[in-house]
């Protein structure tokens, strides 16, 4: 669906500031909170078809996961290593997290734009290596989110992505 009107509201902090907090924890802008809030609303009385939200703009679609995996960051001087949880995929790329109380900093990343991710997929015995390019990165809860796209894949890495994945 077109975003093509702008609506400017009024509201107190108070409601300003828990919307912050929702939309963190879903993973979304306050905009598009608001306008997910805004159209479940009006679909639910009666004012826009039901479904009528678009869909999946994404290249991929994505698959909601729980999986571990290493991240391997390389430094100037060494290669650190650093568990993470893969939250979920898709054939263009992953967002994972790390605890806040890691090791790792948010600056560590944000000067890597590349790095690789180590996982093993539940249907396949082989450690896949992925190498990831750093697309963003946000704090949210007790975790850091990191999402990534994937580059270079191999064409056996696609084919066992695509697997697991479908």
């Amino acid at each position: 669906m077109k975003k093509d009107v702008i609506y400017s509201m009024r509201m107190s902090r108070r409601v300003r500031e828990a919307l912050k907090k929702a939309a963190r924890r879903e993973r979304r802008t306050v905009a598009s909170l608001l306008d997910k809030v805004i159209s479940d609303y009006l679909e639910r009385e009666g004012f826009l078809p039901q479904n009528s939200t678009p869909e999946e703009r994404r290249r991929f679609p994505r698959k909601q996961v729980t999986l571990p995996a290493i991240t391997f960051l390389k430094t100037e001087s060494e290669v650190k290593t650093f568990s993470s949880m893969v939250l979920d995929m898709s054939l263009g790329g992953v967002l994972f997290s790390y605890p806040k109380g890691s090791d790792i900093r948010l600056d560590s990343i944000g000067q890597l734009p590349r790095f690789v991710l180590a996982l093993q997929l539940p249907n396949g015995g082989h450690v896949l290596h992925l190498d990831c390019d750093t697309r963003r990165i946000a704090e949210v809860g007790d975790e850091i989110q990191v999402g990534a796209t994937f580059s270079n894949l191999k064409d056996e890495e696609l084919e066992r992505l695509g697997s697991y994945l479908m």
